[in-house]
Formats: structure tokens, C-alpha cells, sequence
């Protein structure tokens, strides 16, 4: 989170990335954390398990720390699957394009002539440590610097801890890239100051991955990205459900043991429906969702539903978004490597989302509410990519998916400029 990481050239900068999670700090105490305690505490159920008239508790104990360590090492071993990916971000002056690559991708070219401005947004995160006598809550603030493109899409440049520190950032690509700044943070570091960029060379065309499948439907184009499907993920989806349900039941057990103490009841009923509400939830709407995304020259189609059939008829729900409401198709790459295909609209067509459906489909799994623009009535997500994957589709597959949906849409996205973006500098 600095420019130390940025290499600069004679006529480019470039930012190199690799996968944070594949080893260093958080794989030696994940290692310690999970594999270590994770197996004395195995252990220490297993003897309680073998050995004490009580079966239920030391034996969902036992099951409770494996499945803890199994998930830590296949996840692990996902990382470390893919330690070998690099994603680089280049600003090269003598082409005037903005390079994306990432390892087994295709490459993301754009001009730089057709981005419109820096964007400064801030975020907080809480964290809380606990020592051996004191808990703490601290708070950690980013300063997010994005490249903002004409249609509105956005590219996380660089974090910043400071406000310092982001000036210096500032300063530092604005002798490659001279655009205007606006600053949504409180540091008033809005300015419409820059120059013309030249327009050099044509980005290459982005090829489709395999990850990638278009299809006729419905009189439309339905656009798909498959999710990389393996033993190890499949296991986790089936283990994570097991392991609320039977801390569910343990409980449970627990309860019904002193049944003669009615005043229990005030305790295991409203916990049942909670708990079991929140697993299931989490079980049918994160595991198990499906959006399918179709398009034609009227109106874009957006089908959420669950990979359960017999669920299908009770929790599919359909939005249609008439090409008129339609402003932009974006792509963003944001913190936390976060990569969104969104759809902005211009109006909402009387939608409102108040339904208990619309909560639960929140399909981008991501707050996109800093990403709004002026003129957004509404940022919806659609596709959401997961990162560091070893294998399985990238930024170039949701930027070749935005290409396929404007075409068959014959969208015409409103091209915004700076002053859109702030329109007190308007003259």
C-alpha cells in the first residue's frame, strides 16, 4: 500500500501483485491456528469421546475441530495452487493504453485517452485484538485511488494509509497520467487541473476463455460464466451446512436433557428459529445461488434462482430492466480484489427493492454503494469473480462479458466526462 511497490520506467509505471494468501505470515499462523490447536483440541474430544459416557458433545467437538482443519488445508492448498499468478498494472506513456494482465489470462487493454479522472474514496475497517487482559477495537482508514473510464467503470490504482501518502501517490501518476482528481473522501483534493492525452495505438481485442459461454435463449443472448467446480470446494460446501446443523442439534440435545426446567423453552425456541433461519439462508443463498443473465435488443433479463429443484418454484425471482433504464454496463476491480460486472441504471422503472427475495439475492456480495455516480438511480451487481483462484475465469472474461451484453443490448452508454462526475466545476 505504497509506491514502493510501483516500478517506473522511461515510458511506463507498472505494478506487479502476488497472491497474499499463498504463504508468508497468514499461512504460518493459519497453520499454527488451525493444524496445531486444531489437532490438540481433536485430540482432546477424541479421548473424551472414547472415553466418558457422554457421546454427543466430545463427539461433535471432535468432528467440529477436523472439519475446522480440513477446511483451513484445502483452502490453503487452493492458495497455494495458484502462488504462481501475478497480476500487473501498467500505464505505458509511449503506447498511451492502460495494460491489465494477470498469469493464464487473457490481457485487458484500454486507452488512456478514455479515462476521465482519478477518484479518492475512503473506507474504514474495524478490527479488535484481545490480549490476556484487555480487548481493543481500533479502527484502520484506507484512502482508495481509482481510475475512473468513460462509462463509469472503475480500477483500484493504488491504497493508501494516509492522506499524506496519497498526495505523494497523486503526484506520482499524474506526471504519467495527468488526469483530474475528485476526492469523495474528506481531504478536498478535488481538482479539474490536466491535459490533453493523445490517442496512439488501438487495444487489442479480448479473447474469450473457456470460463466464457454464450447461448440463444428466450429469443435473446444468455451470457454465463461457469465457476470452477473441484472435490475440495464440493466437500466444503456440504461440510460448512453440516456443521451448523449439528452444533443445532448438540444444543439442542443440551436443552431437552434438563427438560424438566421449562424456562428453557424461552431460550430453545426463539435460538432454534434464529440459528436454523441464519443456516439456511446461508446454505440455500450463498452455496447454492444461480443467476443467469439474458439479454436482447429490449430489455436485459436477470433470473436468480438456487441449485435445489424443489426450492426453484418457492425462491426463483425474475427482473427485467427495459433497455431504456439502462445507463451503463461497468466492470469494477476494487479493494479487497473484489472484480463486478454491474448494470447502472438511469431510472428504476418503478423497482423497488423491498421484498424479502431482493434481501437475499444480494447478488454482488460486495457494498457498491461508494461506486455510484452522479446520475446512478441505481449500481446493480450481476457477476461477481472470486480472486487467487488457480484456475477458473478473470477480470478479461466479466470485461469480454460487458462487450457481449452492450452488443446485444445495442446499447448506447452515456459517455460521462469530469464535470459529470462534479458538477460544481461545470462552468
Amino acid at each position: 500500500m505504497s509506491l514502493e511497490s510501483w516500478i517506473s520506467g522511461t515510458d511506463s509505471i507498472l505494478k506487479e501483485t502476488k497472491n497474499p494468501y499463498s504463504g508468508g505470515c497468514i499461512f504460518v499462523i493459519g497453520i499454527l491456528a488451525f493444524c496445531v490447536f486444531g489437532s490438540i483440541a481433536s485430540l482432546f474430544f477424541g479421548v473424551l469421546f472414547l472415553t466418558g459416557e457422554d457421546k454427543l458433545f466430545p463427539g461433535f467437538g471432535f468432528f467440529f475441530c477436523i472439519s475446522l482443519v480440513t477446511i483451513f488445508i484445502i483452502t490453503m492448498r487452493s492458495y497455494r495452487k495458484a502462488s504462481h499468478i501475478v497480476k500487473t498494472i501498467e500505464i505505458r506513456t509511449n503506447t498511451s493504453l492502460l495494460s491489465l494482465r494477470e498469469t493464464g489470462k487473457s490481457d485487458v487493454e484500454l486507452p488512456l485517452s478514455e479515462f476521465i479522472s482519478y477518484m479518492v474514496l475512503f473506507r474504514a475497517e474495524r478490527s479488535s485484538s484481545t490480549g490476556t487482559s484487555i480487548n481493543t477495537n481500533s479502527t484502520w482508514k484506507y484512502w482508495d485511488l481509482y481510475l475512473v473510464y468513460r462509462d463509469g467503470s472503475c480500477i483500484l490504482l493504488e491504497t493508501f494509509r494516509d492522506g499524506n501518502s496519497l498526495k505523494q501517490g497523486l503526484e506520482f501518476f499524474k506526471t504519467k497520467l495527468p488526469l483530474p482528481v475528485l476526492d469523495r473522501s474528506d481531504l478536498r483534493l478535488t481538482s479539474p487541473e490536466s491535459k490533453d492525452i493523445p490517442h496512439k495505438q488501438d487495444p487489442k481485442k479480448i479473447e474469450p476463455s473457456s470460463w466464457v459461454r454464450t447461448e440463444s435463449k428466450d429469443q435473446g443472448t444468455k451470457i454465463e460464466i461457469i465457476e470452477p467446480k473441484s472435490i475440495g470446494r464440493t466437500f466444503i460446501t456440504l461440510l460448512v451446512p453440516a456443521l451448523f446443523y449439528g452444533a443445532w442439534f448438540t444444543v439442542v440435545n443440551s436443552f431437552l436433557e434438563n427438560f424438566e426446567n421449562m424456562i428453557f423453552l424461552i431460550f430453545l425456541i426463539p435460538f432454534s428459529i434464529f440459528f436454523l433461519g441464519i443456516t439456511t439462508v446461508m446454505t440455500v443463498f450463498i452455496l447454492f445461488r444461480k443467476t443467469e443473465v439474458v439479454a436482447n435488443s429490449l430489455e436485459l433479463k436477470l433470473r436468480y434462482s438456487t441449485r435445489i429443484p424443489i426450492l426453484n418454484s418457492l425462491l426463483y425471482k425474475e427482473r427485467s430492466i427495459p433497455l431504456s433504464s439502462i445507463r451503463n454496463v461497468r466492470t469494477i476491480r476494487m479493494e479487497q480484489d473484489n472484480q463486478i460486472l454491474c448494470v447502472a441504471l438511469k431510472s428504476s422503472n418503478g423497482f423497488k427493492q423491498r421484498t424479502f427475495l431482493d434481501f437475499l439475492y444480494n447478488v454482488q456480495g460486495v457494498n457498491l454503494s461508494a461506486k455510484q455516480l452522479p446520475g446512478d438511480v441505481e449500481l446493480l451487481g450481476i457477476i461477481t469473480l472470486g480472486s487467487w483462484l488457480p484456475k477458473g475465469p478473470g477480470y478479461s472474461d466479466l470485461v469480454y462479458a460487458e462487450n457481449v451484453l452492450e452488443s446485444v443490448l445495442g446499447l448506447r452508454e452515456e459517455s460521462l466526462t469530469f464535470s459529470d462526475l462534479a458538477p460544481s466545476t461545470k462552468k
